[in-house]
């Protein structure tokens, strides 16, 4: 306790001691909590957490996403010392804050700790934290290795002496949910205080729970006493710096970077301002049957179509009649329909005659039109100022299914063909090889696009290595089935300019509430051959059903052509190839506050039949953060290390760090291990993501954005 009472004494000599609110701080763990224990606190709803701790032998490297405002979830890559070697663990954890606090209650939270990995930091917990002042007290029970120091007799074996005893090790191949270990064996009580001397320093000491039987053993440090004591600095409102010592014996950092996909780090993103709404000239009226005569709808075009490309969008087409207009439309620039919509609106109410009491907007995405929205002129006119002006707009807009409107007879002529292009750099990562955690590759990209007609597409990429840190003799799969994915290491390896991928994809409208796709070619790094998919969503319904069925085979490394592949290993040494038929059955729903899931039934590469469930947060900035799951009829054994295949999504648009209006995101996907059981074809463009954002469900998500 000297340590402790120096470091206060070091913080109060700064100066007078301010008052503070208390702050969420985060354990070497990456969870909200004390130094190693846990608390009952969250994280501001949606917060994601990256957090860097090293302590002696062991570092680890945790994701924590506030997933609602209740639910906590983590995911963590550790690497510990061993006398022999360094274990690269990864393991996920969950809590759920069961309790508010109140002025006489405590928050109280339960959690689980490294419930799915190998079990090396299993454990569990019930925590309660309480506001006393500036002072935030947590004491709670845990059991596992939370429940190794001082431990007694389990309380839950009252209940049942099932409780009394929790088995060792983890089952399999790891990787596994071991229900069946929780909240059992011998149980011990955990307590700390954080107190936040200002808006800058917050020091925490706690009585740890946790034995670090492993670590002592493996001589890591020695443990000399349970108290853990700590100085947390927020360097920035982003970014904390925690120094901590541990049982007496040992001195620790952590370092936690935080980032909100509710808030855009730039503020609002600087859009150009819209074209204000001019009321029309009531005395001013159009000759009966203006709209069939060819030069007014020609005149319309070639006013509509430079204004609205100086917009970032695109003018497909323009139906008229004497009272109703319809633009068909495809939005390059903005990351939401409804603000694209808006635009649109506006320019058109400008320039129409007035007899024009009707218009009506269909987004269009990648050749397919998705629904369309049909308001009166005179609502743009009456709310476009008005402080509620979004809501009664949308209370005055229909939206319908756009299958049915005659595209060809309203095409801009001019339109088709078009060819764009880029090229920049690129890079590439590969995580979680236990010979190279983390493998980057840093290259330049060429990516084309060639649509010679309303829903066809040739696209493709082309991709020149320059510089990795890849091993030079990349590690060989001991998976036991087919290689449909773990040799991917030798296609990230390949000499020359890599043809990523070459596809020419054909998308329509085959009948109302029917969306469908034809694919051939390159379909990704690894596959080609043909691909065919049918949507069903209705355009006001947050469910949805789809089929996809593709006809694969594999590529040969250097990216040309089908050649048989050669891996120079023993017991792979023969040259193969290989093709297979994958296929699923897709359901989509939309729940409430953003939550979006996917359950995929159906056969994967490896020939394994079995179901995938993917669950999304997503925010109307275009930020998406999910995880998913995969369980086929392949053994956890067969299917080896990890035992089913898991990770995590994200999605991250370009406009939230840049700052100005754009439709490009980046995925990341986090996967602790690339197995070949549960492996899906990675195609871009699928139905349901290219024409949900065209529907109810998301354009009233987003509605708010109409008037910017």
């Amino acid at each position: 306790m000297k340590l402790f009472w120096a470091v206060l004494g070091g913080a109060c000599c700064t100066g007078h001691i301010l008052v503070a609110e208390p702050q969420i701080t985060y354990n070497s763990f990456g969870m909200p909590g004390l130094i190693d224990m846990p608390s009952a606190q969250s994280a501001p709803d949606a917060e994601l957490i990256f957090s860097v701790s090293q302590s002696g032998k062991s570092l680890r490297n945790t994701l924590t996403f506030q997933i609602s405002p209740r639910l906590t979830g983590a995911f963590r890559y550790s690497a510990i010392g061993r006398p022999t070697d360094t274990l690269y663990d990864r393991s996920f954890d969950l809590r759920y804050r069961l309790l508010d606090e109140t002025e006489r209650r405590p928050s109280v939270a339960v959690g689980l700790q490294d419930f799915i990995g190998t079990g090396v930091y299993s454990g569990e917990y019930v925590a309660a934290s309480k506001n006393l002042g500036p002072v935030v007290a947590t004491a709670g029970i845990g059991w596992g290795r939370l429940g190794s120091h001082n431990g007694f007799d389990n309380p839950l074996g009252l209940i049942s002496s099932r409780f009394d005893t929790r088995a060792t090790g983890y089952t399999g191949t790891g990787g596994q949910i071991e229900s069946a270990r929780w909240f059992r064996g011998p149980a011990a009580l955990f307590a700390g205080v954080a107190w936040p001397v200002n808006d800058k320093v917050t020091l925490k000491a706690e009585y740890s729970s946790d034995a670090y039987t492993q670590e002592v053993s493996r001589g890591h440090f020695a443990y000399r006493s349970p108290i853990n004591l700590a100085l947390d600095s927020q360097i920035k409102p982003t970014i904390q710096l925690t120094a901590y010592a541990q049982h007496g014996d040992e001195i620790g950092i952590l370092a936690s970077l935080t980032s909100n996909p509710k808030h855009n780090p730039n503020g609002a993103t600087r859009d150009p301002a819209p074209m204000p709404v001019l009321p029309r000239a009531k005395a001013q009226v159009a000759p009966a049957g203006w709209s069939e005569i060819p030069s007014s709808r020609s005149a319309l075009m070639a006013a509509l179509t430079p204004a609205l490309r100086q917009d970032g969008i695109q003018l497909i087409g323009l139906s008229l009649t004497d009272t109703i207009a319809i633009a068909t439309i495809e939005n390059h620039r903005y990351q939401s329909q409804p603000q694209a919509i808006g635009h649109v609106a506006r320019l058109l109410s400008n320039v129409l005659p007035a007899s024009v009491g009707t218009i009506a907007v269909v987004p269009m995405v990648k050749g397919i039109a998705g629904s369309q929205v049909i308001f009166p002129r005179d609502a743009l006119e009456t709310h476009e100022a008005t402080p509620t002006g979004a809501a009664d707009m949308r209370a005055a807009t229909v939206v319908t299914d756009a299958a049915a409107i005659d595209h060809k007879a309203a095409s801009n002529e001019g339109v088709y063909p078009q060819f764009t292009w880029s090229f920049g750099p690129d890079a590439s990562a590969s995580l979680f090889d236990p010979d190279n955690p983390v493998a980057l590759s840093l290259g330049a990209k060429l990516t084309a696009e060639w649509v010679p007609t309303r829903g066809v597409y040739v696209t493709g990429t082309l991709r020149q290595n320059i510089v990795d840190n890849y091993t030079s003799d990349p590690r060989y799969s001991d998976s036991i089935i087919t290689h449909v994915r773990s040799d991917s290491t030798f296609y990230d390896r390949a000499d020359g300019p890599v043809l990523h991928d070459l596809t020419s994809n054909y998308r329509f409208r085959p009948g109302t509430n029917l969306y469908s796709r034809f694919s051939i070619g390159y379909l990704e790094r690894m596959y080609g051959g043909l691909s065919a998919e049918l949507l069903w969503k209705p355009v006001d319904s947050k469910f949805g059903l789809g089929f996809e069925v593709s006809a694969v085979r594999q590529r040969s490394f250097d990216g040309l052509g089908f050649a048989p592949l050669t891996v120079t290993t023993a017991g792979l040494g023969a040259p193969r190839s290989y093709d297979t038929i994958t296929g699923h059955f897709s359901g989509y729903y939309a729940f409430e506050n953003g939550l979006h899931a996917q359950v995929d039934l159906g056969r994967y590469l490896a020939k394994d039949w079995g179901m995938s469930l993917r669950l999304n947060r997503e925010f109307n900035n275009g930020w998406k953060v999910g995880a998913y799951a995969t369980l086929t009829d392949i053994s956890f054994d067969d299917f080896g290390e990890g035992s089913f295949d898991k990770g995590i999504v994200m999605e991250i648009p370009t406009s939230w760090s840049i700052g100005r209006p754009s439709r490009v995101t980046r995925s990341v996907v986090i996967r602790p291990l690339l197995r070949d059981g549960g492996a899906k074809l990675n195609l871009s463009d699928r139905l349901y993501d290219l024409v949900r954002d065209t529907h109810v469900p998301q354009l009233e998500a987003q509605w708010g954005r109409f008037w910017r």
